[in-house]
């Protein structure tokens, strides 16, 4: 007798209903167990031909998959089961083991041939058992609910889990045979769609070690690019802090496809993506608000992924980088600063070695007159800027926006003080490292240690 046989066992209430809703309820804990990104709809039903007792619903992706609840050990009813609901590709859950007989193999031939997966409570609760530290045995029983097919035994997870395991760290180190096996693992377990994700993952991992993709065992057809579930999961979990791997996955993947995920600050792989790309990944605009964070270091500086931006959070202020214009960050926290008094902007080029093209300056009465230095000057040097801002007010000659000439001369930032964006012309696009070196040292007042974390966010400034 399994535990939820136990289960089973123990229930004495007189009302048919409640043994029903214990019943579900024990049957929606071990599903959670395994899969904590699930959201489970119990229906009125029970033990019912053609109506679902449970729905799987996932956040996000708008999945969803039908289970039914049966109370039959005997594999050749669940075999006509299937004839009936097969196009639904539902799970079929038999409350207590099956029965041990020739149909067994039917069974698992007629589940795995009509995408059906045939588990019972105690078998799905085996990935919980099994996944201890594997985040990749996570990835596989959120998969196998989504996609399974087929007859699933407590051994049979272990068996597969295993598999990946294996497949997962073998792909690190370029090991053919083991990967190979995981990947047939997934593909007899899960249907195309899911296997395909899990196949991703591991030639990506395949290609961060550094092996050709020719190499790669299998699956013919899968190219070097991630696709955004694929790159999701393997920013989820943590694969390796070797800078040449992550810049080898950065090498498939653009800002527009980043910004199509959710990653927390929390993922460690996101932050060595980020810092082996930040030369490679380009944006159209940017954007610095007040945000604080007091619970973060003074030191830290956290990459983040929300709402089709990328971001980075430090203690006093944040980022945000989006791979559209400048309106596209609507959602963004939106500053009311005051201008900067043109000294300070100038003091703010001169600390960062930032020279500027053009500088547009509001007198006290709003009045405006865009200023270009002779070419060559360093705006810093420049003593007509002190007469302007005499003729102007001295009160309070802002700066409201500034341009910044990037090295080869053909590109320009501009950079909105009044709204403390950077971006340039309608098609233009910057690397992450330009942005953080020229747009935000001009946009807000930095310390010592931000200035600091901001070179060693783009690996040093070159000579």
């Amino acid at each position: 007798m399994d535990e939820f046989s136990v289960v089973i066992s123990d229930l004495t209430d007189q009302d048919p209903s409640r043994n029903v809703s214990s019943i579900k309820n024990a049957v929606i804990a071990r599903l959670e167990a395994s899969d904590q990104g699930v959201r489970i709809e119990s229906t009125e039903f029970f033990n019912h031909t053609y109506a679902p007792d449970l729905v799987l619903h996932w956040q996000g992706d708008g999945q969803s998959r039908q289970v039914y609840l049966r109370t039959s050990d005997n594999p050749d009813y669940i075999r006509e089961d299937i004839s009936a609901i097969a196009g639904k590709n539902p799970i079929i859950m038999p409350l207590v083991p099956l029965r041990d007989s020739a149909g067994s193999g039917e069974l698992e031939t007629a589940s795995a041939s009509a995408s059906t997966l045939v588990a019972t409570p105690s078998s799905i609760n085996e990935f919980a058992e099994v996944r201890t530290d594997s985040a990749v045995s996570g990835l596989l029983s959120h998969a196998v609910l989504q996609g399974g097919r087929g007859l699933l035994s407590e051994e049979r997870v272990r068996s597969v889990s295993s598999a990946v395991d294996a497949g997962f760290a073998a792909a690190q180190l370029s090991e053919p045979e083991e990967t190979r096996q995981a990947v047939v693992a997934a593909e007899r377990l899960l249907d195309p769609a899911r296997a395909g994700v899990l196949t991703r993952l591991l030639h990506a991992v395949w290609l961060g070690s550094g092996a050709p993709a020719s190499a790669f065992p299998g699956a013919t057809g899968i190219t070097a690019d991630l696709d955004p579930v694929s790159l999701k999961l393997l920013l989820d979990i943590t694969v390796s802090d070797d800078p040449e791997f992550w810049r080898r996955i950065a090498s498939g993947i653009t800002l527009e496809k980043l910004c199509e995920l959710e990653i927390s600050a929390d993922s460690e792989s996101l932050q060595h993506l980020i810092a082996a790309s930040v030369d490679r990944l380009r944006a159209k605009s940017l954007r610095v608000s007040g945000i604080k964070n007091p619970e973060l270091s003074s030191l830290a500086l956290r990459w983040f992924v929300s709402a089709g931006l990328l971001g980075f959070e430090s203690r006093n202020y944040v980022t945000h980088f989006s791979p559209g214009p400048v309106s596209s960050m609507g959602t963004v926290d939106r500053p009311n600063p005051i201008p900067p008094h043109l000294s300070l902007l100038i003091h703010r080029a001169s600390s960062a070695g930032i020279n500027l093209d053009e500088i547009t300056i509001e007198s006290d009465d709003g009045r405006r007159i865009d200023y270009r230095p002779p070419s060559g000057t360093e705006i810093w040097r420049d003593n007509v800027l002190d007469q302007l801002a005499s003729v102007l007010g001295q009160k309070r000659s802002a700066a409201v926006s500034a341009v910044v000439p990037l090295p080869g001369g053909a590109r320009h930032l501009t950079c909105d003080l009044e709204s403390l964006t950077a971006s340039g012309r309608t098609a233009a696009k910057f690397h992450l490292s330009e942005l953080i070196q020229f747009a935000i040292p001009l946009l807000r007042d930095l310390s010592r240690v931000e200035s600091g974390q901001l070179i060693e966010a783009i690996g040093g400034l070159e000579d």
